[in-house]
């Protein structure tokens, strides 16, 4: 079969079914009069011709988007008039969906995802209006006549990734009350070109560079959508507002960046801005010499994505949080279950559980509410706050397994089985599936978290390969609300090469006990090594500090919750101190 370029448009009949439940022939008779007075006459016009009719629907090609649209517009307009002195719930409205690109022929009849996706277009498209795709968006942008409105990323079905909706304003639109959507709520972001602020055209280039890097880094995580350089780079050269730019695109985030160089040294700026108020929520610059100007651009791009990426995330919680729970999308849902995981209390846990669980009953087929299922129950496990590890670990397993079968493409859901296959003691399985996590998204602080508590649950850790993974998500992530416990495993590296909890480990301890959301081991071993230097009054406030984040933790409690190979040796090496702390108020059982 041949291919050619060509414009589908797609249309229905709004609520096809009731209104041929309540008048069949009637409904039949004026389709029958709308299509040879109205439609036929107006595709004719334009040079388009149908393809075929399917029921309450029909397929039409036209030569350009210009002409679909103008076609289109007429046919709605005189649709309504035709209808408007009938009852709201009798009238015959119609949803239309437009794509442009390249489709097989076979025979009279037109094929492909082009076909396909305009069919999806028209089912998110309201009684009487347009939805367009992307590239009809962008072959019509300079017709002054036409209102185009980003309607942002969304889900369609049996289509695998969301695709970017715009809707043509025809006047006669109406609202949809019944009509199911699956709108993504997730953050979409716009790298918009950076500008180049040196005298040589030639760093122009290099600017480009750095912008396209930081899109394809940030479209690795499956958290954001981020529209694709071909529609950022759009804006090139062209003053816009950030509030134009959402309106056009429909995304939520703006970066901004520019790039000048003087001599051998070269300066970044990024911005990260709030599309829709204009608020600047985060910025930096990055100072650096020339040397392999390769080298030089890889580490631009990953200081930006360390960077922006928490901020969006912290952002996001923010926005949940001020939300009514009974108000939130699956999206949202999921960032107020992370806000209450970090807080690591026994309410906090299973405020997040039910949150998840929420997410994932109100979008069966959306992933990362079951990848945080699954991490809900690892993370019971790894805090020493499990009462059935075995129950944990196989209601996590399900959770996580779903996750990956639902998109094989969340990193979240790769790492979550990782951490549960290594409590089962499935090393091989578990570096298999941290492997693949990691080659999904080798930005993800997480990622390398994981890592560290891989080699945790080893009869004989890999210290040296904890600490450096440990250290990686710090710098992937410095600001992350997990940041207390990166540090923390960097301890339990030097803790397990030493078998020492003392001033050997200080360097990362302290940061770990000033973080927020640290855990409450955390601040027995500060307390442990404050009494072996002789510290008491130190000890004392840290162990108030243990007991202010589980007021139920005991002797016992420290000495059973963990089950690595390691932890009994550990523990019985701080045995005095801990004798110590229940004299200062610990309480033994």
């Amino acid at each position: 079969m041949e291919r050619k370029a060509t414009t589908i448009v797609a249309a229905d009949v709004v609520g096809f079914s009731r209104l041929v439940a309540h008048a069949e022939e009637e409904v039949f008779s004026r389709l029958h009069d709308l299509r040879h007075t109205v439609i036929d006459p107006a595709v004719t016009a334009e040079g388009g011709r149908v393809v075929k009719t399917m029921g309450d629907g029909l397929l039409v090609e036209f030569p350009q988007p210009g002409a679909a649209i103008r076609a289109s517009t007429a046919v709605q307009r005189a649709v309504a008039a035709h209808e408007a002195d009938r009852p709201e719930e009798t009238r015959i409205r119609f949803r239309v969906g437009i794509n442009h690109g390249s489709v097989l022929v076979d025979g009279d009849d037109v094929l492909g995802d082009v076909v396909n996706i305009a069919a999806r277009l028209e089912t998110l498209s309201p009684p009487g209006g347009i939805c367009v795709s992307r590239s009809v968006r962008d072959m019509l942008i300079n017709d002054e006549t036409l209102t185009i409105t980003g309607q942002g990323m969304q889900y369609v079905r049996n289509i695998p990734t969301p695709v970017e909706v715009w809707q043509v304003s025809t006047g006669v639109e109406g609202d949809s009350p019944g009509q199911e959507q699956r709108r993504s709520d997730r953050p979409s972001v716009i790298v918009l070109p950076f500008d180049n602020m040196s005298p040589s055209i030639e760093d122009g280039f290099l600017a480009d560079g750095i912008a396209e890097d930081v899109i394809n880094a940030l479209s690795r995580f499956r958290s954001l959508f981020v529209i694709a350089r071909g529609s950022s780079f759009v804006y090139k050269d062209r003053a816009n507002d950030v509030r134009q730019i959402a309106q056009d695109t429909g995304a939520r985030y703006v970066v901004k960046g520019a790039v000048r160089r003087a001599g051998q040294r070269l300066r970044v700026s990024a911005q990260l801005i709030e599309a829709a108020t204009g608020q600047q929520i985060w910025s930096d610059k990055y100072d650096r010499d020339i040397e392999d100007i390769f080298e030089l651009q890889d580490d631009i791009t990953r200081c930006l994505v360390t960077g922006l990426t928490p901020e969006i995330g912290v952002h996001e919680r923010n926005i949940s949080r001020s939300k009514p729970t009974d108000s939130l999308s699956a999206w949202e849902l999921c960032q107020k279950g992370l806000t209450e995981i970090d807080m690591r209390t026994v309410g906090s846990f299973r405020n997040a559980y039910g949150l998840f669980k929420a997410a994932a009953e109100a979008d069966v087929t959306y992933a990362l509410p079951h990848a945080l299922l699954g991490r809900v129950h690892a993370v019971r496990i790894y805090s020493g706050r499990s009462t059935d590890p075995q129950k944990d670990v196989a209601e996590g397993m399900k959770h996580a397994t779903l996750a990956v079968q639902l998109d094989d493409r969340l990193e979240l859901g790769h790492a979550t089985l990782a951490q549960l296959m290594t409590i089962q003691g499935r090393e091989a399985d578990a570096r298999a599936a941290l492997a693949r996590a990691k080659a999904l998204n080798d930005n993800d602080a997480l990622v390398y978290s994981v890592q560290t508590f891989i080699n945790l649950f080893q009869p004989e850790p890999d210290t040296y390969e904890m600490e450096t993974a440990g250290l990686e998500a710090v710098r992937l992530s410095p600001q992350d609300p997990l940041g207390w416990s990166f540090h923390w495993m960097l301890v339990m590296s030097i803790w397990l090469r030493d078998m020492e909890l003392g001033e050997n480990v200080r360097h990362y301890l302290d940061p770990a006990a000033r973080l927020p959301g640290a855990e409450t081991f955390v601040h027995i071993a500060v307390a442990v090594t404050a009494l072996k230097r002789g510290d008491e009054a130190t000890a004392r406030l840290a162990l108030d500090d243990a007991l202010k984040v589980r007021p139920n933790l005991t002797l016992h409690t420290i000495r059973h919750a963990f089950h690595f190979p390691k932890w009994p040796a550990l523990v019985a090496g701080v045995a005095p101190q801990l004798e110590t702390l229940v004299e200062m108020g610990l309480p033994s059982e």
